[in-house]
């Protein structure tokens, strides 16, 4: 007779294999309000994140991101970054990377485990400043060119 596995082990199962597709890129979505756009597309909330991915944030907008290595990102209205170089493999610490261009507004830093693994691989580049990661938050303004 095969086994059968109880509702609790059958239900965590699922979820598993259901939650790698969500994991399939290097970010999603946590919430989101008003008008954000990856890469001039409007976002939802199944909306996946890569590398070289530019998130723009309209006026009275905001977006908080999830990266696989748990960082989060939370934009501010009007505000727009690229996530220029990021991968991560919990396996391969000292390979893993994450450096995000903030082209303009604000952006708000909660550290994840490349951060406390491999501090030196976490940067930020904000107009001619690039900014390393010694700590778990950080929050950066850039005003746009010109003012």
């Amino acid at each position: 007779m095969p086994a059968i596995l109880p509702p609790r082990a059958l239900l965590l199962l699922l979820l598993a294999v259901f939650s790698v597709g969500a994991w399939s890129a290097d970010g999603r979505i946590l919430s989101y309000e008003g008008d954000v756009r990856v890469n001039g597309e409007p976002i939802t909330a199944d909306t996946l994140l890569s590398r070289d991915d530019t998130i723009t944030t309209g006026p009275d907008s905001s977006v908080k991101i999830v990266l696989t290595d748990n960082s989060v990102l939370d934009l501010e209205s009007s505000s727009e970054i690229l996530i220029s170089d990021y991968s991560f493999d919990a396996n391969e610490p000292s390979t893993n990377t994450s450096k995000v261009d903030i082209l303009s507004g604000t952006l708000r830093y909660v550290s994840g485990r490349i951060a406390k693994e491999d501090p030196e691989n976490i940067s930020f580049t904000a107009g001619n400043s690039t900014i390393g990661v010694r700590g778990t938050f950080i929050s950066i303004s850039v005003s746009p060119s010109g003012e």
